[in-house]
């Protein structure tokens, strides 16, 4: 691998994927220029809905999205501790992040963003709109294109505190 081709492992929470399935998007995590997407165990078993589910191991399928799991023992450990505070999926993508040295995409706020932010620092986590304005910025997608899905994400009850994505690129 060339220095011009290094790629930051993101390890991706149930959030993301739900909202890229309601988008139709989930198969631009494929092409976001240095960035592997990765999604644990758990979180696909956090994932309920059927077609939400289908979209999800067609991705895996695809190469687009690849698949781990909670391996050592210090990742067991974090994980551990961590599901006595936050929901599973979160937790195995906060354990494999600490422990790894990964980025997380993840839209939780509150206890989630204090935990990664004191675990990981600033800087290492993406969320659904900053997803989009990668594409955005990556030449992707258009502005009209993310504003589209910014409806569709707003009617599925994820709202976004801003008009457009042409207000934050």
């Amino acid at each position: 691998m060339t220095p011009h081709n290094i790629t930051s492992i993101v390890i991706t929470d149930t959030s993301i994927l739900i909202n890229l399935s309601h988008t139709g998007h989930m198969l631009l995590l494929g092409k976001t220029a240095g960035f592997q997407f990765v999604v644990p165990d758990e979180v696909i078993g956090e994932i309920t809905e059927p077609d939400q589910l289908r979209t999800v191991e067609e991705a895996i399928a695809a190469g687009t999205l690849g698949r781990d799991s909670i391996s050592s023992p210090d990742e067991l450990a974090t994980f551990a501790e961590l599901t006595q505070i936050l929901g599973v999926g979160e937790s195995a993508c906060l354990a494999l992040a600490a422990n790894r040295n990964w980025l997380i995409a993840c839209d939780e706020k509150r206890l989630f963003l204090r935990e990664a932010r004191n675990r990981l620092g600033e800087g290492r986590i993406l969320n659904t709109a900053g997803l989009y304005v990668l594409w955005i910025r990556g030449g992707i997608l258009t502005v009209a294109e993310a504003d589209s899905a910014k409806g569709v994400l707003e009617a599925h009850r994820f709202k976004l505190a801003f008009d457009s994505f042409g207000d934050v690129i």
